[in-house]
């Protein structure tokens, strides 16, 4: 006969290529994946096995072990797009690492092209996702729908909507700022007082 299998008490490494981190829950614990720092080969976290203690009655309980291949596993499985997997060892090979990237990239590459139907039709900013606008950073990629507008106000002349700091409304051509509506040379500068006008200013001031 052959002997029971034992129970797998070695630890394995989760991988990130990508720059997200990810915070994930389960029923055996709570797990950080970090995100890959800035020219780094890649970020790493240890997983190890887990017991868990159900109660089956009379004050007992049945003890349970999760091992850490199948917590690991069971981590990544909706994240291997996003550039997370199980090492095979202790440390990743380059190999891994390199498909790993591939597998990201492929995967931001389908996220840009979704968004760019879906800017085409739309030309509406809420309907992207951020793990659109994270694709084209990651692809080194420049896309009008990948920045997000800035909070408009409301001209206070005509009611159009403007870019805050706007010097000028483009509407109907309020002076929203003085200031610097004269240093682009949209309002001729601001004259000197001459000296009536600055006695004048004296006198009111002597009166106060």
């Amino acid at each position: 006969m052959s002997e029971p299998s034992r129970p797998d008490y070695s630890p394995r490494t989760i991988v990130n290529v990508g720059d997200q981190p990810w915070h994930l829950s389960r029923t055996y614990g709570m797990y950080h994946i970090p995100p890959c720092p800035a020219g780094a080969r890649c970020a790493t976290v240890r997983i190890e096995g887990r017991v868990d203690r159900a109660d089956i009655g009379d004050k007992r309980f049945s003890e349970f072990y999760f091992c850490a291949r199948d917590i690991a596993a069971d981590l990544v499985s909706d994240l291997l797009d996003h550039g997370v997997f199980v090492a095979a060892g202790e440390e990743p090979t380059d190999a891994e690492i390199g498909a790993a990237r591939q597998r990201l990239t492929e995967f931001y590459q389908r996220a840009v092209f979704d968004a760019d139907q879906q800017w085409s039709r739309t030309h509406n900013f809420t309907v992207l996702s951020d793990i659109q606008r994270r694709a084209v950073k990651f692809l080194g990629l420049e896309r009008e729908w990948a920045f997000k507008p800035e909070t408009m106000v409301e001209c206070p002349a005509c009611g159009t909507s403007v870019r805050p700091g706007v010097a000028v409304c483009r509407a109907c051509g309020a002076v929203l700022d003085s200031e610097k509506a004269r240093e682009f040379g949209l309002l001729p500068a601001a004259e000197p007082a001459s000296a009536d006008e600055e006695a004048g200013k004296r006198r009111t001031v002597g009166r106060r």
